[in-house]
């Protein structure tokens, strides 16, 4: 499929500089298995191990970009917004960027949400530093 362009950037960017190929699954993530940063928990009835990259880029392109909405984003923020979204739900990372008025400001109001996470959840604090260089990336 042809997607648009700026989609394809941003879902490039996700999948070969934050979420990696591989199939992965670590007790600690609550995700269970996860390729292309899609998680057996969202989609219970995929076969994650056997994800292609083809199939991933259209569930993000149809359930996170389009029924996210962020079709309709500024264009400033739409990239940072998908990525966050695919660790915090699209809603959430939409959500975040009320009031807004730099990317910076967007930045930095999301590395807040993962640390109130941790205070919440302590568990995840391991996962803290990589939520935080993700955020200000």
């Amino acid at each position: 499929m042809n997607y648009p362009e700026d989609f394809q950037r941003a879902v490039d960017d996700l999948i070969d500089n934050w979420e990696g190929t591989a199939y992965t699954k670590t007790p600690e993530d609550a995700g269970g298995g996860t390729k292309f940063g899609i998680s057996s928990k969202s989609y219970p009835t995929l076969d994650i191990k056997n994800l292609t990259r083809e199939d991933a880029v259209g569930i993000y392109y149809y359930d996170f970009w389009l029924k996210g909405g962020l079709d309709k984003v500024d264009p400033v923020y739409k990239a940072k917004v998908f990525n966050l979204g695919v660790l915090m739900g699209i809603y959430e990372a939409k959500l975040l960027l009320t009031g807004c008025s730099s990317l910076d400001m967007y930045k930095q109001v999301c590395v807040k949400h993962f640390e109130g996470i941790v205070i919440k959840h302590s568990e995840d604090g391991k996962f803290l530093k990589g939520w935080e260089r993700r955020a200000l990336a």
